[in-house]
């Protein structure tokens, strides 16, 4: 059979006419992204804390020539995708006035207005939005994810900027979606943005009977892939392939360390122990996302602006149980604090492990292939953020980030950037430059990203 070129038919309409969700085949070749020249993609991600910087910071320069610290080691594999920016500069948290960490969570990705003013919100777009709108036609603007945010007991105050990271105006807070079930039908199943997942009976009918959503459209599926020639079939089976995949995640990951067998329960999502399987669900379900076109850009919140409700128990070396600083679990806020316990720095052990799962997503990244050659990565950006330089010491004025993946070429990887005091915004406008914009809310970029 002739390769199907004509894509007259919108991709919407195709989906529609197969009763799945918009990620359920991979029609990217519908795209005017792809007509355009490369679709870039990105993940903006923040987490809280800080790091312990003498068991984190490289040593300022390529990567490839040293051996990475205790906490950062993780990345070794996938150094050469990585840039380490250590001690940015804040506008909002500028000296002599540098503390406040918690207080800078809700301004992170917007970083305007110059000033020390605790939990700060945004006035308009924060990064992910304006990269939305350089790229825009994706099925959904952006799809924002989050891991166990809304658990008790939950950060103070109880306002929108200890909260809410990403902003689409004043005002204007992006609700993240904590359910990972949720998550799944929004991409895959067609659902409205909001909707239940775990207590959604068809989830439950198609998750606890052991069935995959493609069960239920298989035969419209099939005939579909009729009219495509063998590289189209090839990947529509691959895209469903991974879609079983995630699905058996979803099903198995109930049970830490059950294998073989009955898959076991879903997720328990009030369980603090499944904080490791919600994230890597939800990072799953934002490469897929990404992939397949439903959104340019994936966010990602890993706690609240203190994390009070994340206990790290789960994590080897790590104690259930704190010093009791807001709660009794050894939780971030507590690690901050306390980062020593029991004569064991538990802080460096989470950071380590932390580097641990922002690998994992680089290397999820990796692993999809690109449009027209290469991989997911090649064509994205992930920028893994964090509000404070360490938090034992609340800086704000000092921001750890990391970057991963060339955006096209843009980025020079592999390095420890000379950033410290450098803004923080310079590096926003970096990557809006990356993705194809002209112009940028976040003020001029500074030497040294740039490939």
């Amino acid at each position: 059979m002739k390769k199907m070129t004509d894509w007259a038919l919108a991709r919407r309409d195709v989906l529609k006419s197969l009763g799945v969700g918009a990620a359920m085949l991979p029609l990217l070749r519908a795209s005017p992204a792809r007509a355009a020249g490369m679709r870039k993609v990105a993940w903006v991600i923040l987490t809280s804390e800080g790091y312990r910087q003498a068991d984190w910071k490289p040593m300022t320069g390529p990567l490839a020539g040293q051996t990475l610290p205790f906490s950062t080691a993780p990345l070794e594999p996938v150094k050469d995708q990585v840039i380490v920016l250590p001690d940015l500069g804040n506008g909002n948290f500028v000296p002599p006035n540098g503390g406040g960490g918690h207080g800078s969570y809700g301004s992170i990705f917007w970083g305007l207005d110059p000033g020390h003013i605790s939990y700060k919100q945004p006035t308009g777009k924060t990064l992910d939005q304006v990269l939305a709108t350089v790229q825009p036609g994706a099925l959904r603007s952006t799809l924002p994810l989050m891991v166990q945010l809304n658990r008790s007991p939950q950060s103070e105050p109880s306002q929108l900027g200890s909260s809410h990271c990403f902003f689409l105006a004043k005002g204007q807070p992006i609700n993240p979606i904590g359910d990972p079930y949720a998550t799944y039908m929004e991409i895959f199943g067609g659902a409205k943005p909001g909707t239940s997942g775990q207590d959604d009976p068809a989830v439950q009918r198609l998750m606890v009977q052991r069935m995959s959503l493609l069960d239920y459209v298989g035969r419209n599926i099939e005939a579909f892939k009729g009219r495509l020639g063998a590289d189209d079939k090839m990947s529509i089976e691959a895209h469903q392939q991974a879609i079983r995949d995630l699905e058996k995640q979803l099903q198995g990951a109930g049970q830490l360390g059950k294998c073989g067998g009955d898959p076991g329960e879903m997720i328990n999502l009030d369980d603090g122990l499944q904080y490791p399987n919600i994230l890597t669900a939800q990072m799953k379900l934002g490469v897929a996302a990404l992939k397949c076109g439903v959104t340019n850009v994936a966010t990602l919140q890993l706690s609240d602006s203190s994390g009070n409700n994340i206990g790290f128990g789960f994590v080897p070396g790590v104690p259930t149980n704190g010093t009791g600083y807001k709660s009794k679990l050894r939780n971030y806020h507590d690690l901050g604090h306390n980062p020593v316990f029991m004569g064991v720095d538990s802080k460096r052990i989470v950071d380590r492990w932390m580097m641990q799962q922002f690998a994992t997503l680089i290397q999820m990244m990796q692993a999809v292939p690109g449009d027209g050659g290469g991989t997911l990565l090649d064509q994205g950006v992930i920028l893994w953020g964090n509000h404070m330089q360490d938090g034992s010491n609340h800086v704000a004025g000092k921001i750890p980030w990391l970057l991963a993946g060339k955006c096209g070429g843009y980025f020079k990887t592999g390095q420890c950037a000379d950033s410290a005091g450098k803004q923080l915004n310079g590096v926003m406008t970096d990557i809006v430059q990356a993705f194809g914009g002209t112009s940028s809310p976040f003020g001029p970029t500074w030497a040294g990203l740039k490939a």
